[in-house]
């Protein structure tokens, strides 16, 4: 309590003398969240204050040692072995940052956010039964603590190379191409990227990423019998570390083509994981694509097992006025029966909509890799849907996917995985002021009835979210 009360103060005062430097400089205009501190230093302060309202039916309407926590668990109040058959909750989450520019080549930036005493600050996740409730539900107010969700360092010049370069230090989100091998912008690792930029095109960067458990759902790991955390600090081999090189170059102003490498390893287990990524993005006219391949290769001494997985994903967009059609595909391999290597793709993601950006599967449901927030892993999935700007204010999207197993995990079960379709709703109340609906229901398919044994019912998910940002 003592610590969170500090870190509180610590931003009121900052906050209070921004507020008095503010009022001295008017000159600056208030849209623009700057004040201007000691000397030259320009500071802009920000946040959010977000509140969301979510309805479940039928979250959990299976409950076997497969799945410990029933088909439905995911984001929100889930405790084992209960069968949840309509739930209903809120959840509140607070932002504050501190954005410093300190010299026209050097920055500092701090993002805090609220909490609980169970993850210090992880958006709100919970990862453990013990407290499973967010800021908000049912007014626990007291168990809210402050956590610092970025916090880096970044320098920039052209001095040494004679062209763009730079250093980024700290805590930070990162992602790799289109984020299906690695995307922890929800929560950030720890990282030191350093970057250069050769042409106006072209962009190099080189990065040492320390993968601790807070960036993102391990189970794709652990199932593995792999530790996913940052060690000791009195043990240099006990860490999964991360080293990435990635290359974007820019062909014109609408389309971009890259390739990165990343080499993770934990030297107490022998794990030596390598991902190839390339990927591209852009538009032609009215037409929008996106695309993305990655391939797997490495090995676990402690399991004596190879990596071998791959993924593929693919996306077209056709804008007619103020509707855009969209199209997806995504394909990811799975684990082969009976075979002692790695053939699943395995990806590093947070509690996202990771895959295809669908509302239910992976992001509130165990997913046909027999895990959560595991993306691609052992899944193809289909995706069509429009979005339509109604109004400068509003804005309407509907979706419709199809999800198979890639690999069947027990013999003679069906691939089946199921359908979903999907609702958003936004509008923009006022300056800064958004309130988003999402509405989606899931169909479970005879792949999970052939795993369980039972009968697996639909899932359907509301969730309303009203957003302040300054």
């Amino acid at each position: 309590m003592k610590k969170t009360f500090a870190v509180i103060a610590a931003v009121l005062f900052v906050l209070s003398f921004a507020a008095s430097a503010f009022a001295i400089h008017a000159e600056i205009p208030a849209e623009t969240q700057s004040v201007v501190g000691k000397g030259d230093v320009q500071i802009t302060l920000g946040g959010e204050i977000r509140t969301r309202n979510w309805w479940t039916s039928n979250r959990a309407s299976v409950s076997t040692e497969t799945y410990q926590q029933g088909v439905f668990l995911g984001n929100g109040p889930i405790v084992t072995g209960v069968d949840y058959k309509d739930a209903a909750w809120y959840d509140q989450r607070v932002r504050l940052s501190v954005d410093v520019q300190v010299a026209p080549n050097v920055k500092g930036f701090v993002m805090l956010e609220t909490g609980t005493a169970a993850t210090e600050g992880q958006g709100g996740y919970l990862t453990s039964n013990a407290d499973k409730y967010k800021w908000g539900n049912f007014n626990s107010k007291p168990n809210t603590s402050m956590g610092i969700l970025e916090a880096y360092i970044l320098y920039t010049g052209s001095g040494l190379f004679g062209f763009n370069s730079g250093l980024k230090i700290g805590h930070m989100p990162l992602a790799l191409g289109e984020g299906i091998f690695f995307n922890h912008t929800q929560l950030g690792d720890d990282a030191i990227v350093f970057f250069m930029d050769p042409t106006k095109q072209l962009h190099i960067g080189l990065l040492a990423v320390k993968f601790a458990g807070d960036s993102g759902q391990p189970t794709a790991i652990t199932a593995l019998g792999i530790p996913y955390y940052q060690g000791t600090i009195a043990d240099n081999t006990d860490d999964l570390d991360g080293y990435v090189a990635l290359a974007v170059y820019k062909i014109d102003d609408k389309n971009t083509v890259g390739i990165n490498y990343t080499y993770l390893n934990l030297s107490d287990l022998g794990f030596s994981q390598q991902n190839l990524g390339v990927h591209g993005n852009g538009s032609f006219g009215n037409f929008g694509y996106a695309a993305e391949a990655d391939f797997q290769f490495g090995s676990v001494d402690a399991i004596n097992a190879d990596f071998k997985g791959y993924a593929v994903y693919l996306k077209g967009t056709y804008k007619i006025d103020a509707l855009t059609l969209k199209a997806q595909f995504g394909y990811g391999s799975g684990n082969k029966k009976n075979d002692s290597d790695i053939n699943a793709f395995i990806a590093y993601q947070g509690a996202l909509q990771n895959v295809g950006g669908a509302f239910i599967y992976d992001y509130l449901v165990t997913t046909t890799s027999g895990l959560t927030y595991t993306g691609l892993q052992n899944v193809t999935f289909y995706n069509i849907g429009l979005d339509y700007a109604a109004t400068k204010d509003l804005s309407l999207a509907a979706n419709g996917f199809i999800f198979r197993a890639s690999k069947a995990l027990i013999d003679g079960q069906s691939k089946n995985g199921g359908w979903e379709i999907d609702g958003m709703l936004k509008y923009k109340i006022a300056k800064n002021l958004t309130y988003q609906a999402d509405i989606g229901y899931f169909k479970p398919g005879s792949f999970y009835d052939d795993l369980t044994g039972a009968d697996t019912k639909g899932l359907t998910a509301f969730r309303g979210a009203l957003t302040l940002s300054f």
